[in-house]
């Protein structure tokens, strides 16, 4: 099927000059969750869509706790899924505690498996419109 792109419209400052320019941006489609992806199994499998769709919702919350523990969790084919922080820096150890501690997020990184099946990504035009980027005023 491909994956679907449009033409998008750009301003870029090349040596002190605002240029419009045009790129190529993804047209994402509808989000699909864990129901979408049993159903997907469902059809490959001997198992019920609510019992594939239970282990993935327990399989979530595992996840989740291993994450929150510090834990990288390496999910085989797709790739590790490994916790990360944000903080602000300090000019001394001492000055380090839990409130210089910005954010909590997960990183992932694709297993090699995935990063070639990306490289056999087709892609197709969605269609001829070219779309605005629409840039916010700065308030002076």
């Amino acid at each position: 099927m491909g994956i679907r792109y449009f033409r998008k419209k750009i301003k870029v400052n090349i040596n002190g000059q605002t240029v419009d320019k045009f790129v190529a941006d993804i047209q994402e489609e509808t989000v699909l969750d864990f129901e979408d992806l049993a159903e997907i199994i469902e059809k490959k499998s001997t198992m019920s869509r609510g019992d594939i769709a239970g282990v993935l919702l327990e399989a979530e919350s595992a996840i989740a706790t291993m994450l929150l523990n510090g834990h990288p969790f390496n999910f085989g084919a797709l790739g590790t899924f490994y916790p990360a922080i944000q903080a602000t820096a300090c000019d001394t150890p001492e000055e380090i505690t839990t409130k210089t501690i910005k954010r909590f997020y997960p990183l992932f990184k694709p297993s090699k498996f995935l990063k070639d099946k990306f490289k056999t990504a087709v892609f197709r035009l969605g269609d001829n419109k070219v779309r605005e980027v629409k840039y916010k005023r700065k308030e002076k």
